[in-house]
């Protein structure tokens, strides 16, 4: 990924899910997949094959959401997902991504929750995501939250 880059990275194990957490700088939305499908990949809850279909998906059903701090939510489902994970992507700039209620339309992002569900529970977990993604307190601390205590931050979120 040409310009693409990462610099810290933590995570945080349940029973049930991981939460990865990553920070990085990338030019397009496929740019922001792709670095969360490898921090996936490398955490062993994805094959390589994950971020192709996201970006595959998001092309007829962008995740854009037009919150009130703005964020995507990039996901698919697939036989490539080993493990129910969602990464956290906090870029250093913002990127453009479609907007989930108008493909027309697009939002900047410097928020990426890239969910990796396995088959069950997919729905539950999306639904649960996009609360939390509407709740501005929540938004605003993962804006300035050191990037290590994310993880623990988002599965306590979770539980809730």
């Amino acid at each position: 990924m040409k310009g693409s880059r990462t610099e810290m990275s933590s995570a945080y194990s349940q029973a049930r899910h991981m939460f990865l957490a990553i920070e990085g700088d990338v030019a397009s939305a496929d740019e922001a997949i792709l670095l969360c499908g490898h921090a996936l990949e490398s955490a062993g809850c994805v094959t390589s094959d994950f971020a192709d279909e996201c970006i595959k998906r998001e092309l007829d059903y962008p995740t854009g959401l037009p919150t009130d701090i703005p964020v995507a939510l990039p996901h698919c489902q697939s036989d490539a997902i080993l493990r129910s994970t969602l990464c956290y992507l906090r870029l250093r700039n913002k990127v453009k991504f479609y907007r989930m209620d108008d493909d027309e339309d697009w939002i900047l992002t410097r928020h990426v929750f890239n969910l990796a569900i396995l088959p069950g529970n997919h729905l539950e977990f999306l639904s649960k995501t996009i609360s939390l993604l509407q709740n501005q307190d929540v938004m605003r601390q993962l804006e300035v939250m050191d990037i290590e205590m994310v993880p623990a931050f988002l599965a306590q979120q979770f539980e809730c």
